[in-house]
């Protein structure tokens, strides 16, 4: 099963098997483990920090509701400099639908390119249909509420597009450049 992957320096994607492997976590200097499942053990208690999401991986689960939540969480370890391993049974849709939306929502990135960017690391991932949905749904939601747009530039770093700024006869105006065919690929987000 390899060992658990690194999506940003403080965030790793795995499955149940890793979060038992105690000899994997210290290896990556974890310091925190996200448990999306409603039935995954968490073994070490009291040696790391946890937080348990219980989700269920099929077409009726709300996972979007713990979107937030798991985004404080995994905000609060890297906040400590701590790294945190989001992780369920396989780490294939539960977690990764989390590190999706984490993603999302702190690098103001589109759900495809967020997955490519995942996908890349962790070729397996696959959340179910249902997961996908509710994350296309964040992503309208994350856009509609940025006041600040971000971009990818050529160079392949975020950089800030529409910034607001305040008028008297209006909360914010936004000023958007120019730009023709500017894509980068998945792997240029950074941290």
């Amino acid at each position: 099963q390899g060992g658990p992957v690194e999506i940003l320096p403080f965030l790793y994607l795995g499955s149940a098997y890793h979060a038992a492997r105690r000899d994997m976590l210290d290896a990556l200097g974890i310091t925190a483990l996200l448990n999306v499942s409603s039935d995954c053990p968490n073994h070490f208690e009291g040696h790391y920090q946890y937080k348990c999401i219980p989700v269920e991986d099929n077409h009726k689960a709300d996972i979007s509701s713990w979107f937030m939540e798991a985004i404080e969480y995994i905000d609060s370890v890297k906040e400590c400099c701590g790294r945190v391993l989001v992780h369920c049974q396989a780490g294939i849709s539960r977690s990764a639908t989390i590190c999706l939306a984490y993603l999302m929502m702190k690098k103001r990135v589109k759900l495809e390119e967020a997955f490519e960017f995942v996908k890349q690391r962790r070729s397996i991932i696959s959340p179910n249909f249902s997961f996908m949905g509710q994350l296309l749904q964040f992503e309208s939601q994350v856009l509609a509420t940025s006041y600040a747009v971000e971009a990818v530039s050529p160079s392949g770093t975020l950089r800030e597009r529409g910034k607001a700024t305040s008028t008297p006869t209006s909360q914010f105006v936004f000023s958007f450049p120019v730009s023709v065919g500017v894509h980068a690929t998945p792997s240029s987000l950074p941290y």
